[in-house]
């Protein structure tokens, strides 16, 4: 009984322990702001998304790559031991009566040779700039994954924001539409309408009860997305703030091309990808030089293991020189190696004549979005306050018995669609912005 007791408390203790760990765990991370705005939205994003922060591993690998290339102009220590056991005693023979042994027997030898390169064909000089030119692109693309995430946050914040009010929208549709019904039938009953009235206040709140959980679907869908990309759980709930209404001074469509090429980080790593490429074909071109190297050498070399006692030759001696190495001829190799960069140092222009094209057109169909969605604001803007007034109308029309139940249907209707427009340019505006500002690779200015 008491050993059984003693396990009852140890596995509570354990699940305790466990659960206060969690909590932690939990705990550790930072609590996203509430109400949360589009901007501490980014910043939440940017500190936490594991996407995002993949890419400092990469910018870390070019890094290593050009350390790695730094090394190759140091000089080279390395040191060696090697034994041997002969089965015979080594001699050389000057005739038959005449042997001489000329080794020993059991050799143990130790060497240490340090060797630094004087001249490589550019070729050490090639790597290394070849390598810093790809630490350069990595912070591009770094700057690539941040604009993306940045767009990404702040047209999903938006959609979320656009995705509550369209909800809001069709519910107060739904609760316009059951009043009705509820009149239709109480006139019905009453004698006052036909049959035909209530049926068709069934069928517009039937499509109305369908728009409405159609757009919780949408907005649950939204929330969840944007949980993702603040790396968050998908369920959580998070609170937005509204934004305000306002619009932005923009450059004309010339100005922004230019400041797209000059801002978007694709663009900027194929031009460095070019360099790179040269850098490659001079590295290739390299092995048609001779390669000149000083070295040092020391070796000791002898019976015992420390290579003290060697009776045919000194056991120990050291040595310094200069080498050339210099291949006079590898089948082509070299040649095509510098033919291979030529090709692609020709595709990578090509590449980039095609992106700055693909550049422009982003940047005008964005441009062209942005005033079209600005001119829709003030568009529905008016078409709402007119559809609202019709409604007015159109109700007292109908207790005045001048038009007919379907009137009041489509007034209500309208009012729903006009209203559900306006937020969507209101919004679509915003999400036009964001668009914009990933297409110049940079923020504009409020």
């Amino acid at each position: 009984m008491r050993n059984k007791t003693f396990v009852i408390i140890w596995l509570l203790c354990f699940l305790s322990l466990g659960r206060f760990s969690l909590c932690l765990g939990q705990n550790s991370r930072d609590a996203v702001p509430q109400p949360l705005t589009r901007d501490a939205a980014v910043q939440y994003a940017l500190t936490h998304n594991h996407a995002y922060k993949a890419a400092f591993a990469d910018v870390d690998v070019a890094g290593q790559k050009v350390n790695q290339a730094r090394a190759g102009f140091l000089p080279k220590l390395d040191s060696s031991y090697a034994f041997r056991q002969w089965s015979d005693q080594p001699f050389v023979s000057l005739g038959e009566s005449m042997i001489f042994p000329f080794s020993v027997k059991t050799s143990n030898r130790w060497e240490v040779s340090l060797i630094q390169p004087l001249f490589t064909g550019f070729g050490l000089e090639s790597q290394y700039k070849s390598s810093k030119a790809g630490q350069e692109i990595s912070n591009y693309q770094l700057e690539e994954a941040r604009l993306n995430l940045v767009r990404d946050v702040q047209e999903t914040y938006l959609q979320v924001l656009l995705g509550a009010q369209l909800l809001q929208v069709a519910r107060d549709n739904t609760a316009s539409l059951e009043i009705q019904r509820r009149n239709a039938d109480a006139n019905y009953k009453q004698g006052v309408t036909a049959v035909n009235d209530v049926l068709k206040a069934d069928v517009a709140l039937s499509e109305a009860v369908q728009r409405e959980r159609n757009a919780q679907k949408q907005l649950t869908v939204l929330r969840s997305a944007l949980n993702q990309l603040l790396d968050i759980d998908l369920q959580a709930k998070v609170e937005l703030a509204q934004i305000e209404e306002k619009t932005y001074e923009i450059p004309d469509l010339g100005e922004l091309c230019m400041i797209a090429e000059g801002k978007r980080p694709e663009y900027l790593a194929l031009g460095t990808s070019i360099k790179q490429a040269g850098y490659g074909k001079t590295a290739a071109r390299s092995n048609y030089y001779p390669h000149v190297s000083a070295f040092a050498q020391y070796y000791r070399e002898g019976e015992e293991i420390t290579g003290d006692n060697n009776p045919f030759t000194n056991n120990q001696n050291a040595a310094v020189g200069v080498r050339m190495d210099w291949n006079l001829f590898e089948g082509g190799k070299t040649r095509a190696t510098e033919l291979e960069w030529e090709h692609r140092r020709t595709g990578l222009e090509q590449r980039r004549d095609n992106l700055r094209q693909q550049i422009r057109l982003q940047v005008e169909n964005a441009y062209e979005q942005l005033k079209v969605a600005k001119a829709n604001i003030d568009t529905t803007r008016v078409a709402l306050k007119q559809a609202e007034e019709n409604e007015r109308i159109t109700t007292l029309q109908y207790k005045q018995q001048v038009v007919i139940f379907l009137e009041v249907l489509n007034a209500q209707v309208f009012v729903a669609q006009t209203r559900a427009d306006y937020y969507q340019s209101l919004y679509g505006y915003e999400i036009a912005k964001a668009e914009l500002e990933r297409a110049i690779g940079t923020q504009i200015e409020s």
